[in-house]
C-alpha cells in the first residue's frame, strides 16, 4: 500500500498502488486533481500552491504508515517549494522534509528539539513551549504544514494551563497537580465549554478559535473561581 509521486512536465502524476481508499480519500482534497481512467492515475497542476498541498498530502499519508514514493523529478520539485512537514508520530512531533538553509535556524529555535541523522528528521515532545513555537512558525511563515492530528495535539498542549500540561505529560498517579498561584486565562478549544453557545469565542495567536475563561486562584482550600 503506498502513493507514487511523479512529474510529467507541467503536471504531478498520483498513482495509489495498489488501490486504497484511504490514499484516494485524500487525494481527492487535493486542488484541481483529475482522475484519469486510461491510466488509472490522478493528475493536478504542478503549480507551488498546488505542490504545497501535495506536502500537506504526503504528511498525512506518512503520519498513518503509509509509504510515499517520489520519482527524482518529483522530489526535485518538491524540493524547490522547501517546505516541512509536521506530523504526530508515538506521542511526539516529527518534522521532515528536505534539507533547507532557510528553515534551519527556526528548527533549531525549538524548544528541546533533537535531530535523528540516520531517519533525518527533527523531534519535537509535546510541550506547551514546543507547541506554542511549532504553531507560531507554521502561522507567520510559508515553512511548514501540519497534519490536522499534529494541529489538533498542538492546539490542546498549547492552550493548557502548566497545571493542566503537566497532568497531560505525566502520569498523574506520581503527584499531585501544580496549581498557578495568581489569576490566569484558561483557553478551551474543545469540550462542553467551547460548545455552549453562551460562550464568546475568541482568535487566540498559537492557539486558534477558543473560550477563553478567567481562573482565579483557589481561596483557602476552597476550588478555584472560574468568570467569563
Amino acid at each position: 500500500m503506498g502513493l507514487r509521486v511523479e512529474i510529467d512536465r507541467g503536471l504531478v502524476l498520483l498513482v495509489a498502488a495498489p488501490y486504497d481508499e484511504t490514499i484516494v480519500d485524500w487525494i481527492r482534497t487535493l486542488p484541481e486533481r483529475r482522475y484519469r481512467r486510461e491510466s488509472q492515475d490522478w493528475i493536478m497542476p504542478a503549480r507551488r500552491e498546488h505542490l504545497r498541498t501535495l506536502c500537506s498530502l504526503i504528511g498525512e499519508l506518512e503520519e498513518r504508515g503509509i509509504d510515499v514514493e517520489t520519482c527524482e523529478d518529483a522530489g526535485a520539485r518538491l524540493a524547490r517549494v522547501d517546505v516541512g512537514r509536521a506530523m504526530l508520530r508515538n506521542g511526539v512531533i516529527e518534522i521532515a522534509g528536505q534539507y533547507s538553509e532557510r528553515r534551519l535556524p527556526a528548527l533549531r529555535a525549538l524548544p528541546e528539539r533533537h535531530f535523528d541523522p540516520e531517519r533525518r528528521i527533527w523531534t519535537v515532545p509535546l510541550t506547551r513551549a514546543g507547541a506554542l513555537a511549532i504553531l507560531a512558525l507554521a502561522d507567520r511563515t510559508d515553512e511548514l504544514v501540519i497534519t490536522q492530528r499534529a494541529h489538533r495535539a498542538l492546539q490542546r498542549v498549547a492552550a493548557a494551563t502548566p497545571a493542566a500540561q503537566h497532568v497531560l505529560r505525566d502520569d498523574p498517579r506520581v503527584g499531585p497537580t501544580r496549581r498557578s498561584p495568581v489569576a490566569h486565562w484558561r483557553h478551551y478549544t474543545a469540550g462542553p465549554v467551547f460548545d455552549n453557545p453562551a460562550r464568546r469565542r475568541v482568535q487566540v495567536p498559537g492557539v486558534g478559535l477558543c473560550v477563553r475563561i478567567r481562573v482565579h486562584p483557589r481561596d483557602g482550600h476552597g476550588d478555584a473561581r472560574a468568570t467569563p
